[in-house]
């Protein structure tokens, strides 16, 4: 088993969504646990960062990291932690690629840290198979919903937005040719399943991606 926790605890001199400095005091909590049966890893795991429920106050009650890289809850096989989600003509990012926060931020590398935000909640299931020595496949489900929606609604003039985010479902393979990390070849697709809340934003349309890479280090 392994757990973490977070608390971030600050002042923000101007936040954008709320229009004045804030007070920051937002947390985040994760856990997983891990079961290996002969070539089989079996996870369960849950993770949640708080949102805010009063975004033009001065409290800012969203969690949110500098540039984080999350390997979790499915990491780059995951569709809600691969894929750059941007709110529709507001030049916002939902979600950031290899972020699991959905922090409202307008990029990754140049945008601060913005702490007014919805936070989610994830639970997830999923399994890891080492086929051979060389071969590895994955497999992860996904639940995700909004811890607070009312920053959404805010910056969409959209009332109600509902807390269900969806489904997400995502598999993949890494294969190592030479049994070293020399040459690692990576693949994967990876499905979301809108929710209420998600299609209260964009669509009620399955949304799917697909991964490739070849990483060579000599």
């Amino acid at each position: 088993m392994t757990h973490a926790f977070y608390q971030a605890l600050g002042e923000d001199t101007f936040n954008p969504i709320a229009g004045r400095p804030v007070t920051v005091n937002a947390q985040m909590a994760t856990a997983e646990v891990s079961y290996d049966r002969d070539w089989i890893r079996y996870r369960v795991s849950a993770f949640y960062t708080s949102g805010d429920a009063h975004p033009r106050d001065g409290r800012a009650r969203g969690f949110d990291a500098i540039d984080d890289l999350t390997n979790f809850a499915g990491g780059i096989f995951s569709f809600w932690n691969r894929e750059d989600i941007r709110l529709l003509g507001s030049g916002i990012q939902l979600t950031t690629e290899g972020s699991l926060i959905p922090s409202l931020r307008s990029a990754k590398e140049e945008g601060q840290a913005n702490f007014v935000n919805p936070g989610v909640f994830l639970a997830n299931a999923g399994a890891d198979f080492n086929i051979t020595a060389k071969l590895k496949a994955f497999a992860n489900l996904n639940y995700l919903r909004f811890d607070r929606t009312e920053p959404l609604e805010y910056l969409l003039f959209e009332s109600p937005i509902r807390h269900s985010i969806g489904e997400d479902l995502g598999i993949g393979v890494t294969y190592r040719p030479p049994l070293s990390e020399n040459i690692v070849l990576t693949g994967g697709a990876s499905a979301l399943q809108p929710g209420a809340g998600f299609r209260d934003i964009y669509t009620s349309r399955t949304l799917f991606s697909l991964l490739g890479s070849a990483k060579f280090t000599f």
